[in-house]
């Protein structure tokens, strides 16, 4: 039987065929490397867009919180229990409780969470549940001022649990997601990190530390923090707020201001900047202070002092603290009306002229400004027979009247004394 003729390739055809398959094999593996690393690459885009929106819902918390804790911040500073729109919570510390509401409990309290997930959605984090801690600051504030006055609060909301991936080595934390987080969450995300002591909750731009809330601290936790101290609530002035918040145009009250600060007039106001105003008291009495010249001085362009207390403004006015005017008189505050002329009167030879009381800072004095008589010349009053008289005034305030030659002048003869009071 004759054998059918087969095509016969040369050995030039059967490597370039080789070649052929080979090329054929390395660009299926090439495409499918390509293809299984942009399968890779969308679910890590989808992963990094899922945990985003994670970080948003814990975000939206957040926010959530702290509007309630603007509107009952009064009452959770005394420990007071907290009331809106008809829901009442006690207050603890407890889930539950006034300083930590449940996000079921901010849903009835009319604060926006209708259908917000009570927990997470992302990898570890699927049905996850939220730790809320919020607390009073200094420690021990709430005794320390009148219902708790001198407290601010701070909160901090995290996810119950880490944020670990599944598909990682059991204990891997999953820091691509987190970094995910902290950027959507912002300067208040924090995140308990690998190698850190304690577990603590560290804020994302490393500004701010605060214990982990989650049992056993573990690494991994995702958190947002608000309250005093937040990066919203920065923009606003608080109750017991202790910035200065340096406004640079002038501001208007509509009812009273109550400064709380208490100075002392006269007292030093080292530190403080010039011209610093405060409310004080000087003797007791209310009055608005400036710190000028590093002491606290009135403020209320009146001087306010004691008769006697020192003085440099020769001629200006004050007054005290009992509403009495002060002159400044020879280096001294000295009472207006007691200054000058006290009493004039007629004293007989060896009458005695009463002292007028001076205040503080007064010295009284006398003068005779005249002197007089009925019957200058009489045989029965040799001091008149010169026809003049001489009198003084001695250190005792004794009157003398006599005669040119010193013989005594008669009863008829007087002095007319004025008395001062002068500055000392």
């Amino acid at each position: 039987m004759a054998r059918a003729n087969m095509p016969r390739f040369s050995t030039g055809q059967r490597t370039q065929r080789g070649y052929l398959m080979l090329s054929l094999s390395l660009a299926l593996i090439i495409s499918s490397l390509l293809a299984v690393q942009a399968w890779r690459q969308e679910r890590r885009q989808d992963d990094h867009k899922t945990a985003e929106a994670q970080a948003l819902v814990l975000k939206n918390l957040r926010n959530n919180y702290e509007t309630l804790l603007y509107e009952v911040y009064t009452d959770l500073q005394a420990g007071n229990a907290i009331t809106r729109n008809g829901v009442t919570i006690p207050f603890g510390f407890a889930p539950g409780q006034a300083m930590a509401p449940t996000v079921a409990q901010l849903e009835a309290m009319g604060l926006g969470v209708n259908g917000m997930a009570n927990g997470g959605s992302y990898k570890s984090l699927l049905d996850a549940g939220f730790v809320v801690r919020q607390e009073r600051i200094p420690a021990g504030c709430e005794t320390a001022s009148l219902n708790g006055s001198e407290c601010q609060i701070t909160g901090l909301i995290c996810f119950d649990r880490p944020l670990r991936d599944p598909k990682t080595p059991v204990g891997s934390v999953d820091g691509e997601a987190i970094g995910r987080m902290m950027l959507a969450l912002g300067a208040d995300g924090g995140a308990s990190l690998t190698g850190v002591a304690g577990g603590q909750i560290i804020g994302s731009q490393g500004d701010w530390e605060v214990p982990n809330p989650v049992a056993g601290s573990p690494e991994g936790v995702v958190c947002s923090r608000y309250g005093f101290g937040s990066s919203l609530f920065m923009n606003f002035l608080r109750v017991r707020d202790s910035r200065d918040p340096q406004f640079q145009n002038n501001v208007t009250i509509a009812r009273g201001l109550h400064v709380q600060e208490n100075a002392t007039v006269n007292t030093s106001c080292a530190g403080r900047t010039e011209g610093t105003a405060v409310w004080g008291e000087s003797n007791g009495n209310p009055v608005w202070l400036r710190c000028e010249g590093g002491t606290w001085v009135t403020g209320n362009g009146i001087t306010y002092a004691n008769a006697g207390d020192t003085c440099t403004a020769e001629g200006t006015f004050g007054m005290t603290h009992t509403g009495v005017q002060l002159v400044c008189s020879a280096g001294n505050w000295v009472i207006a009306d007691n200054k000058g002329l006290r009493a004039a009167a007629y004293y007989g030879h060896g009458s005695t002229v009463p002292v007028p009381t001076c205040g503080p800072g007064m010295t009284p004095s006398a003068v005779i400004s005249a002197v007089s008589a009925s019957n200058i010349i009489g045989i029965n009053n040799a001091g008149n027979n010169t026809g003049s008289f001489q009198a003084s005034i001695n250190a005792s305030w004794g009157i003398t009247v006599t005669g040119a030659d010193g013989t005594p002048a008669g009863n008829s003869a007087t002095a007319l004394v004025l008395s001062f009071c002068n500055p000392s």
